[in-house]
């Protein structure tokens, strides 16, 4: 009778530190100031940390490691430029990392700015924790006008869409 009270109440705790949900969201705006694209990204720091605890050598948690210039570039071209790319006439676009805030709610938001491109089409890869979470999905709000918001879905089956700027 014990051993069935254990295996029960550690099912239940189990599901209660279940995750249910993995998501990625994205803000992007064309600023004609510099021809270039500013990006936001909010990411759940739980799934975060999972990813840099296996990406990151002597890995000391997530803020002391974001804070690391180190550590946050590794973390940034292996894992964040590998799961959001921009192409334009099928080239990469090169996107610059402008920092990151860590908020109490558990997400974590980072910028990044493009290098001048023209104001035409462009295709967005956005698969980021897609190879690490089968359930990801993610959202990417591209900001037209004041006025006017596009929003994109990204789930395994469709990563990459095309966006007119």
């Amino acid at each position: 009778m014990k051993k069935i009270i254990v295996i029960i109440l550690l099912s239940i705790s189990h599901l209660s530190y279940g995750h249910e949900t993995y998501y990625a969201f994205a803000e992007m705006e064309y600023d004609t100031d510099c021809s270039c694209l500013e990006i936001s990204i909010t990411v759940s720091s739980h799934d975060l940390n999972t990813v840099a605890e296996n990406l990151i050598q002597e890995y000391t948690g997530l803020e002391k490691s974001l804070n690391d210039a180190k550590k946050s570039e590794h973390l940034i071209d292996n894992f964040f430029f590998k799961g959001f790319e921009i192409t334009q006439n099928s080239k990469p676009i090169l996107l610059s990392y402008e920092g990151f805030e860590l908020f109490n709610d558990g997400n974590c938001l980072f910028y990044f700015k493009s290098e001048k491109i023209e104001s035409s089409q462009i295709n967005v890869r956005f698969d980021l924790f897609m190879n690490e979470f089968s359930e990801q999905q993610n959202k990417l709000i591209f900001i037209k006008s004041e006025e006017k918001t596009e929003p994109y879905n990204f789930f395994i089956f469709r990563r990459q869409t095309e966006i007119k700027l």
